[in-house]
């Protein structure tokens, strides 16, 4: 049986604020996605939806290729 869309969200926050606490400097979405084994949009997503709840704070640095860095 697979998750329920908002437990899977739930749980994909938790996990996303874990590495964000553990690292050293400001990381990538795919640095992150890769960490989490999941794809680089669906982390996207929640993270840009934990950055408008102000959880975490995000910035693009590469606007042609849409790279975005995440920190706590």
């Amino acid at each position: 049986m697979t998750e329920k869309p908002e437990k899977f969200d739930e749980v994909l926050q938790e996990k996303i604020y874990e590495i964000l606490k553990k690292a050293n400097a400001p990381l990538i979405t795919s640095e992150i996605a890769e960490m989490l084994k999941l794809e680089r949009r669906v982390v996207l997503r929640r993270l840009q939806r934990m950055a408008i709840e102000g959880k975490v704070k995000g910035r693009r640095v590469d606007v042609a290729n849409g790279i975005w860095i995440w920190w706590l």
